[in-house]
């Protein structure tokens, strides 16, 4: 895997349709920050299961009805807390000021923001991720996969990716090793290990494997 081969920025990194309009849309956008901050606190506070929309509505002094035209169901919420954090880490992962855009580059930036981003917000990644244990819908067509995996399928015309490897495997293997980190980072108190650490390190495992490239050909045939 060469590691001056560029990486340009997925489909996925471009500003979301109506980003910046009229003053309308700016104060929904803001009402909808608003109820959001409220409902990540009361899930920090009561947890998510204990938490009702209701609650929400109380907390934010407004109708329940207001809750719902914004967030139609509360795993919404959650929806809404992951893919700011994907934003931010591709935010991370293309910035403009980086020297080094090989995929290898590109995606250890993309999983150090999700690390300093869980890190900065514990009490709230233990909320969240606790509460989607049981929101299984959330992961089963998991976004973070097709947005990983529209990062390495943009290096594969520059000879960064091996011909053999698929970029939707590559995308699920790589959201389902940060799942799995994330979940074993919040499942104990305190943080058993430091997650951007471990993020690293698991990308570099995904890319490189654990055995020598000179005994990959041996064991291929031979299975």
């Amino acid at each position: 895997m060469r590691e001056d081969s560029p990486v340009p920025a997925p489909e996925t990194a471009r500003p979301e349709p109506g980003a910046g309009g009229g003053r309308r849309e700016r104060q929904r956008q803001r009402r909808r920050n608003e109820l959001y901050d409220v409902a990540l606190g009361l899930f920090v506070e009561k947890g998510y299961e204990g938490t009702t929309m209701e609650d929400i509505a109380d907390r934010a002094d407004v109708a329940r009805a207001t809750v719902f035209n914004h967030f139609p169901r509360k795993a919404v919420f959650l929806q809404e807390w992951a893919r700011r954090r994907r934003e931010a880490a591709l935010v991370a992962a293309h910035r403009s000021d980086a020297a080094d855009t090989s995929l290898r580059a590109v995606l250890l930036r993309y999983f150090g923001e999700l690390g300093r981003v869980s890190q900065g917000t514990r009490e709230a990644s233990v909320a969240m991720l606790t509460g989607s244990v049981h929101a299984t819908d959330i992961w089963r067509r998991s976004p973070l996969a097709a947005e990983l995996a529209d990062i390495v399928r943009t290096a594969t015309p520059e000879g960064d990716l091996a011909p053999r490897l698929d970029a939707d495997r590559l995308g699920l293997l790589l959201s389902g090793a940060y799942f799995v980190i994330l979940v074993t980072w919040v499942s104990e108190e305190p943080a058993p290990f430091d997650i951007t650490d471990e993020l690293m390190a698991m990308v570099d495992t995904v890319l490189y494997g654990a055995v020598p490239d000179g005994d990959r050909g041996a064991d291929h045939g031979a299975a």
